[in-house]
């Protein structure tokens, strides 16, 4: 009998152990494959391509997928996908994220993973373990290297290229997309964000879809340089771009020597001359590179971008193979000189960081943290009058004294609540939300721009807010954040067919949170700009043709404000204004910058608020190279709502870059505050930083550097440019300047010094060699130059 129960019970387990097998096997088993960046290549607070393959071999997973990165130190959300992968099915996946937090780079001991799967939903789900990549460890660019992609049937053509960091300021590093592996062109700009410079030798772009074009346009808009070579088939093969190419080329060709080539590569070795196409610029285009009335290059803006277009092909022999080609194309794109990357401000490198610590500083702070201490003081002193005398006289007058011991607690208790309901009045029914946001207005009438909105809860909970298609959000991150937490417990951008949404998780009664993002307004309208300066006289008008008022509209241009007051929807103003000089110029930063005073009291956090805000619209535009009309609205313009009940203070500043006519007459004389100067390094060493915008003071470590002092392009053919009056204070420097006519440098030995137009190029500039040698690390005040002509 126990033999035969034990026969029994062995016949039960072994079931029993399929059973639990099959129970197993029930469910999805999961594998994932991760490529980032560009090559494992990613660049700090840029965003960047994520492409996944997921293999299921078990169950149909239906749920969510999280990746559960941040955008920086200070800013991140996780990302929720919604993903449904039948059983032995795998599917490749094309993201993009907004950035990547090099804490995921340099904390290699950090286990934390970057992906979830959630069987069910996030919210209501179960998580399901995988197997594959659960962390990724990017190389990161150093935020300055210029990162150049091309698109050529050959990567031999450029291999030029590879020897731009030999002559740039800071590093270059080059990708040939062609000849990448399993390389996918982005369909959207965020693809593309890692890179400066597209390059295209003879290879179009209408091999590419719709939505690949449109994502080159956005790049590009944003601050992107599009480098276009010379060939036959250019404007035909060009796509979107064509009507925004700088440059008409012919099909008859010219002849540049090797000599020319020398002095427009600034020092490059050719050995021989090159043909290039001959062309006509573009209305709205300007000659970059030019020789005996021969353009060699030339630049069209678009949005914050550049298209840059070359009458050479960009990977024929024999300039490919000259070893002064990498210098000319150094010289072409402005690597060598000292300016910000295109598209980059220099004083706001990045938004993450701008808005989190300058903008949340203040937008932070609301009005009702302030409780007015004139009522805390009467009331303090009615409580002590009711408490001490009247009391004392009431009761005694009833003859109540022995109803003292409950009448005082209930006066305290009334007076606690009546404290506060006064200090919590605006926070006890409705949470309370700031909004701050600046753009720019680009070429179609629409606004880009970034913006922080900060939450005051008037509960505990979560809290979500809806996103349109055109902004992004993810959350700041607070003290608690760091790489060992889990980030989609703290909030999470949940994307879905109808659009998106952030929610915040788990927030505490009357606290601040705040998201950050970018945002576009599609069609939001623009202003029309009719304005002239007449010798030193701004006139003209502008019409508004956004649905809103502009509050504190002004001119700016250079360290000037020219305020216009406020200008209501459909209205036009009439502008009658005298200036300093003879032209406009663009706005500087110098008369903003970090560390505005913190508000002590609430009537100073909405001045402070516009102050930020107008920093950062500065930011957008800086490297437009013209003046710019700025104003604010108190309309709520960026697409976020928050589901619930809540009051919105909203502010947004908007710039809008323009080139007003100018009409010139008599002697015109131009100093420092008009002309452009630039200073790039020649020799190998050496190392150029501005210190002080105002007075043209420099840092300079020991080397060979050419200082370029140009006529701006508004005024450069207005007038006939006679001579121009040269003055150096500091003996540390030795100058030589180009004589335009020999095509050689002729030392400067005076500290003050006229010159004749033989010094001035067809172009408008004034090229000096520096050579500096002093180990002191003083700063330095660059030469002055003031040129003379008179108008045409």
């Amino acid at each position: 009998m126990l033999k035969r129960n034990y026969f029994i019970t062995l016949f039960i387990i072994f079931l029993f152990s399929f059973i639990q097998v099959n129970h197993a096997s029930a469910a999805p088993i999961l594998d994932i494959e991760a490529e980032i960046g560009i090559q494992n290549n990613i660049k700090s607070y840029h965003a960047l391509p994520l492409k996944l393959t997921v293999t299921n071999s078990g169950t149909t997973f239906t749920g969510d997928l999280v990746i559960d990165t941040a955008v920086s130190y200070n800013a991140g959300s996780a990302l929720v996908y919604p993903l449904d992968i039948a059983e032995g099915e795998t599917k490749t996946i094309q993201l993009y994220l907004d950035g990547l937090s090099d804490e995921y780079v340099y904390n290699s001991q950090s286990s934390t993973k970057f992906f979830y799967f959630y069987e069910g939903g996030l919210e209501n789900g179960k998580a399901v373990d995988f197997t594959g990549d659960k962390v990724l460890r990017p190389t990161t660019i150093d935020p300055v290297t210029t990162v150049i992609y091309t698109l050529t049937e050959n990567s031999d053509r450029l291999s030029s290229f590879l020897q731009l960091s030999q002559h740039a300021n800071y590093g270059v590093e080059v990708f040939h997309l062609n000849m990448t592996e399993d390389f996918e062109f982005p369909t959207d700009s965020r693809g593309l964000d890692i890179a400066n410079v597209l390059a295209l030798d003879e290879v179009g772009l209408t091999h590419l879809n719709e939505n690949q074009q449109r994502a080159v346009f956005e790049w590009v808009q944003k601050g992107g340089i599009l480098l276009v070579g010379g060939g036959d088939q250019v404007a035909s093969s060009i796509g979107i771009f064509q009507k925004y190419l700088p440059l008409t080329l012919s099909n008859e060709r010219t002849t540049i020597s090797s000599s020319n080539l020398e002095q427009l590569s600034k020092g490059g070795e050719f050995t021989g001359d090159i043909e290039i196409y001959q062309a006509e610029k573009t209305e709205s285009s300007v000659s970059t590179i030019v020789n005996d009335n021969k353009i060699i290059a030339a630049t069209s803006n678009l949005g914050s971008g550049q298209i840059i277009q070359t009458t050479f092909s960009l990977g024929d022999q024999p300039l490919s193979s000259m070893k002064g080609y990498p210098k000319l194309l150094t010289t072409i794109l402005q690597l060598d000189s000292n300016l910000p990357i295109k598209g980059q401000s220099s004083y706001i490198p990045n938004y993450w960081d701008y808005l989190s610590y300058e903008v949340g500083s203040i937008n932070e702070l609301f009005p009702s943290f302030e409780v007015s201490v004139t009522a805390l003081v009467i009331i303090v002193l009615i409580y002590i009058l009711i408490i001490g005398p009247v009391l004392y006289f009431a009761l005694k007058k009833w003859d109540k004294r022995e109803h003292a011991w409950w009448i005082i607690p209930v006066i305290s208790v009334g007076l606690s609540i009546a404290l506060f309901i006064i200090g919590a009045k605006d926070r006890l029914f409705q949470s309370q939300i700031q909004q701050a946001a600046y753009y720019q207005v680009m070429d179609d009438s629409s606004l880009s721009g970034y913006y922080m909105e900060s939450i005051l809860t008037n509960r505990g909970g979560d809290f979500t807010f809806q996103l349109d298609e055109n902004t992004s959000a993810v959350s700041l991150r607070k003290d608690s954040y760091n790489t060992a937490n889990i980030l989609h417990e703290k909030s999470y951008v949940d994307h879905y067919a109808e659009g998106a949404s952030i929610t915040l998780k788990n927030l505490n009664y009357w606290s601040v949170q705040s998201i950050i993002g970018e945002s576009k307004v599609p069609n939001a309208g623009n202003l029309d700009i009719q304005l002239a300066v007449n010798n030193n006289n701004l006139e003209g008008s502008i019409t508004n043709h956004f649905p809103f008022e502009l509050k504190d509209l002004a001119i700016w241009s250079g360290q000037q404000e020219f305020k216009l007051g406020h200008i209501g929807a459909g209205e036009t103003i009439n502008v009658s204004q005298q200036i300093k000089s003879v032209l406009l110029v663009p706005p500087t930063s110098y008369n903003y910058g970090y560390g505005s005073a913190y508000p002590q009291s609430k009537e100073e956090i909405m001045p402070l608020r516009l102050e930020k805000m107008k920093i950062g619209a500065g930011s957008l535009v800086e490297g437009k190279k013209s003046p710019v009309i700025i104003g604010w609205t108190d309309q709520a313009l960026v697409g976020v709502k928050h589901e619930g009940n809540a009051s919105v203070s909203p502010v947004s500043y908007i710039a809008q870059p323009f080139t007003p006519e100018v009409n010139l007459t008599g002697e015109i004389s131009l100093g420092s505050d008009i002309l452009i100067e630039s200073i790039d390094m020649i020799s190998q060493t050496g190392f150029v930083e501005q210190i002080n915008e105002q007075t043209n003071q420099w840092y300079l470590e020991d080397g060979e550097y050419a200082y370029i002092v140009e006529i701006p392009n508004d005024i450069r053919n207005k007038a006939k440019w006679q001579e121009f009056d040269f003055t150096n204070k500091d003996s540390r420097l030795e100058v030589s300047i180009l004589n335009v006519q020999t095509n050689e440098y002729e030392i400067i030995t005076e500290p003050s010094k006229s010159f004749e137009s033989d010094y001035l190029s067809d172009n408008g500039r004034v090229i000096f060699q520096l050579k500096f040698s002093d180990n002191s690390g003083n700063p330095i005040n660059l030469p002055k130059i003031e040129i003379q002509g008179v108008a045409k």
